[in-house]
């Protein structure tokens, strides 16, 4: 199941390398939340700023609501972690040792 929601942001990452400057326009995100990946018309990645509660390889990373757009806190959390490292998002899952890495640019 890891792996899907991995591969969901490798695809995302490749589709949205324009959105640089779309990433500039937009609105402030909620207190608690650094940014935001849309998916598909009816799931997004929210990459909260707070720890996990996954142990394993996202021990010491912070959480990531996987959700209906615009619905902060009705998704599901224990699936996934991130973390920043030089200017990369880095995303894990419990047992994903090795990180999937994207820039941090994608979610701001």
């Amino acid at each position: 199941m890891g792996r899907i929601f991995l591969a969901g942001i490798v695809m995302a990452t490749v589709a949205c390398v324009a959105c640089g400057a779309a990433a500039q326009t937009r609105k402030p995100f909620p207190p608690g939340v650094v940014g935001v990946l849309p998916i598909d018309a009816g799931t997004e990645y929210v990459f909260l700023d707070r720890p996990t509660t996954l142990g394993g390889a996202c021990k010491g990373w912070k959480a990531v609501s996987i959700q209906k757009p615009g619905e902060l806190g009705s998704g599901m959390m224990a699936i996934m972690c991130w973390k920043e490292s030089n200017g990369q998002l880095l995303t894990a899952t419990a047992v994903k040792v090795t990180p999937q890495v994207a820039p941090m640019d994608l979610i701001r």
